[in-house]
Protein backbone atom coordinates (compact mmCIF):
# COMPACT_ATOMS: atom_id res chain seq x y z
CA UNK A 1 0.00 0.00 0.00
CA UNK A 2 2.62 2.43 0.72
CA UNK A 3 4.78 1.16 -2.63
CA UNK A 4 1.43 2.59 -4.33
CA UNK A 5 0.87 5.85 -2.76
CA UNK A 6 4.89 6.76 -3.33
CA UNK A 7 3.80 5.52 -7.24
CA UNK A 8 1.12 7.67 -7.31
CA UNK A 9 3.03 10.29 -6.26
CA UNK A 10 6.30 10.23 -7.88
CA UNK A 11 4.17 10.06 -11.03
CA UNK A 12 1.66 12.94 -9.74
CA UNK A 13 5.32 14.85 -9.49
CA UNK A 14 6.50 13.91 -13.19
CA UNK A 15 3.37 14.75 -14.78
CA UNK A 16 3.28 18.25 -12.59
CA UNK A 17 7.29 18.62 -13.65
CA UNK A 18 6.82 17.78 -17.09
CA UNK A 19 3.54 20.19 -17.60
CA UNK A 20 5.72 22.86 -16.21
CA UNK A 21 8.87 22.90 -18.01
CA UNK A 22 7.33 22.39 -21.60
CA UNK A 23 4.24 24.43 -20.68
CA UNK A 24 5.90 27.57 -21.70
CA UNK A 25 8.24 26.38 -24.00
CA UNK A 26 6.76 28.12 -27.34
CA UNK A 27 3.70 30.07 -25.10
CA UNK A 28 3.11 33.51 -26.22
CA UNK A 29 1.65 36.08 -23.69
CA UNK A 30 -0.40 37.48 -26.27
CA UNK A 31 -1.51 37.95 -29.92
CA UNK A 32 -2.60 41.01 -32.22
CA UNK A 33 -3.17 40.73 -35.97
CA UNK A 34 -1.64 37.41 -36.14
CA UNK A 35 1.61 38.10 -34.66
CA UNK A 36 2.27 36.39 -31.18
CA UNK A 37 3.72 38.28 -28.76
CA UNK A 38 6.29 37.47 -25.18
CA UNK A 39 6.43 40.56 -22.73
CA UNK A 40 10.41 41.55 -22.26
CA UNK A 41 9.79 44.20 -19.86
CA UNK A 42 6.88 46.57 -18.82
CA UNK A 43 6.45 48.53 -22.18
CA UNK A 44 8.12 46.16 -24.98
CA UNK A 45 7.75 42.37 -26.46
CA UNK A 46 9.31 40.77 -28.92
CA UNK A 47 7.51 38.66 -31.69
CA UNK A 48 7.53 34.95 -30.87
CA UNK A 49 7.11 31.12 -32.51
CA UNK A 50 3.33 30.06 -32.01
CA UNK A 51 3.84 26.13 -32.49
CA UNK A 52 0.15 25.89 -33.66
CA UNK A 53 0.49 28.12 -36.37
CA UNK A 54 3.74 26.54 -37.60
CA UNK A 55 4.84 27.99 -40.97
CA UNK A 56 1.65 29.24 -40.98
CA UNK A 57 1.99 32.88 -42.05
CA UNK A 58 1.60 34.26 -45.75
CA UNK A 59 1.59 37.31 -47.05
CA UNK A 60 3.29 40.25 -47.13
CA UNK A 61 4.55 40.23 -43.29
CA UNK A 62 4.39 43.55 -41.39
CA UNK A 63 6.57 43.67 -38.22
CA UNK A 64 5.04 46.52 -36.32
CA UNK A 65 7.22 49.34 -34.22
CA UNK A 66 4.61 49.36 -31.40
CA UNK A 67 1.58 47.29 -30.77
CA UNK A 68 -1.63 47.57 -28.20
CA UNK A 69 -3.16 44.95 -26.11
CA UNK A 70 -5.61 45.13 -23.41
CA UNK A 71 -4.90 49.04 -23.40
CA UNK A 72 -1.54 49.18 -22.88
CA UNK A 73 1.50 50.05 -25.65
CA UNK A 74 4.33 48.15 -26.15
CA UNK A 75 6.91 48.67 -27.83
CA UNK A 76 8.51 45.55 -30.09
CA UNK A 77 12.43 45.58 -29.74
CA UNK A 78 12.97 42.12 -30.59
CA UNK A 79 12.25 38.91 -33.25
CA UNK A 80 12.44 35.83 -31.32
CA UNK A 81 13.88 32.20 -32.22
CA UNK A 82 12.18 30.36 -34.65
CA UNK A 83 9.49 33.60 -34.85
CA UNK A 84 8.67 32.75 -38.28
CA UNK A 85 10.81 29.48 -38.62
CA UNK A 86 9.53 28.06 -42.18
CA UNK A 87 6.77 29.93 -43.43
CA UNK A 88 6.70 29.31 -46.72
CA UNK A 89 3.80 31.65 -47.93
CA UNK A 90 5.17 35.28 -47.43
CA UNK A 91 5.47 37.71 -50.04
CA UNK A 92 7.09 40.95 -50.60
CA UNK A 93 9.81 42.34 -49.13
CA UNK A 94 11.14 41.96 -45.58
CA UNK A 95 10.72 45.28 -43.67
CA UNK A 96 12.92 44.91 -39.89
CA UNK A 97 11.56 48.31 -38.42
CA UNK A 98 14.60 49.62 -36.89
CA UNK A 99 12.83 49.50 -32.92
CA UNK A 100 14.41 46.30 -33.57
CA UNK A 101 17.16 45.37 -31.49
CA UNK A 102 18.15 41.67 -31.70
CA UNK A 103 16.83 38.72 -34.27
CA UNK A 104 16.79 35.48 -32.12
CA UNK A 105 18.26 32.21 -33.66
CA UNK A 106 16.28 30.38 -36.23
CA UNK A 107 14.29 33.57 -36.56
CA UNK A 108 13.43 33.28 -40.54
CA UNK A 109 14.87 30.07 -41.35
CA UNK A 110 13.27 28.14 -44.12
CA UNK A 111 11.06 31.26 -45.03
CA UNK A 112 10.36 31.37 -48.66
CA UNK A 113 8.76 33.99 -50.87
CA UNK A 114 10.25 37.64 -49.65
CA UNK A 115 11.79 39.79 -52.83
CA UNK A 116 13.47 42.87 -52.89
CA UNK A 117 16.46 44.06 -50.73
CA UNK A 118 17.41 42.99 -47.08
CA UNK A 119 17.81 45.88 -44.93
CA UNK A 120 19.06 44.85 -41.45
CA UNK A 121 18.87 48.14 -39.54
CA UNK A 122 21.65 49.65 -37.21
CA UNK A 123 19.78 49.03 -33.95
CA UNK A 124 19.94 45.26 -34.39
CA UNK A 125 22.99 44.67 -32.07
CA UNK A 126 22.83 40.78 -32.17
CA UNK A 127 21.78 38.45 -34.85
CA UNK A 128 21.09 34.46 -33.73
CA UNK A 129 22.52 31.94 -35.60
CA UNK A 130 20.60 30.70 -38.71
CA UNK A 131 18.37 33.28 -38.54
CA UNK A 132 17.56 33.41 -42.20
CA UNK A 133 19.32 29.93 -43.22
CA UNK A 134 17.62 28.94 -46.65
CA UNK A 135 15.30 31.55 -47.25
CA UNK A 136 14.87 31.71 -51.18
CA UNK A 137 13.26 34.34 -53.06
CA UNK A 138 15.81 37.64 -52.13
CA UNK A 139 16.84 39.41 -55.48
CA UNK A 140 18.17 42.98 -54.27
CA UNK A 141 20.90 43.58 -51.82
CA UNK A 142 22.20 42.32 -48.08
CA UNK A 143 23.26 45.65 -46.23
CA UNK A 144 23.93 44.36 -42.80
CA UNK A 145 23.94 46.78 -39.65
CA UNK A 146 27.21 48.95 -38.93
CA UNK A 147 27.82 48.31 -35.38
CA UNK A 148 27.10 44.37 -35.55
CA UNK A 149 29.95 42.52 -33.66
CA UNK A 150 29.46 39.15 -34.90
CA UNK A 151 27.83 37.06 -37.49
CA UNK A 152 26.80 33.34 -36.49
CA UNK A 153 27.28 29.97 -37.70
CA UNK A 154 25.11 29.33 -40.94
CA UNK A 155 23.47 32.86 -40.72
CA UNK A 156 22.36 33.37 -44.21
CA UNK A 157 23.76 29.85 -45.00
CA UNK A 158 21.60 28.83 -48.61
CA UNK A 159 20.16 32.36 -49.10
CA UNK A 160 19.57 32.76 -52.79
CA UNK A 161 19.17 35.95 -54.84
CA UNK A 162 21.19 38.57 -53.16
CA UNK A 163 22.97 40.72 -55.90
CA UNK A 164 25.62 43.13 -55.62
CA UNK A 165 28.28 43.51 -53.43
CA UNK A 166 28.22 42.28 -49.83
CA UNK A 167 30.04 44.94 -47.07
CA UNK A 168 30.82 43.25 -43.55
CA UNK A 169 30.69 46.57 -41.48
CA UNK A 170 34.21 47.11 -39.68
CA UNK A 171 32.76 46.43 -36.26
CA UNK A 172 32.17 42.60 -37.21
CA UNK A 173 35.07 40.75 -34.58
CA UNK A 174 33.70 36.80 -36.01
CA UNK A 175 32.00 35.52 -38.49
CA UNK A 176 30.69 32.33 -37.78
CA UNK A 177 31.09 28.71 -39.62
CA UNK A 178 29.31 28.42 -42.61
CA UNK A 179 27.70 31.88 -42.40
CA UNK A 180 27.25 32.61 -45.93
CA UNK A 181 28.05 28.57 -47.43
CA UNK A 182 25.50 28.05 -50.28
CA UNK A 183 24.78 31.64 -51.03
CA UNK A 184 23.81 32.31 -54.87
Amino acid sequence: MKNEINMRYLKFYLALVALLSCGHCFAFDFEVDGLYYNVISDNEVEITYNELYDGGYSGKLIIPEKVKYDGKDYNVIAIGNLAFYECKGLTGSLNIPSNITSIGSNAFTGCTGFTGSLVIPNSVKSIGAQSFSGCEGFNGTLTLPNEIESIENATFLGCSGFIGSLVIPKSVKSIGETAFASCK
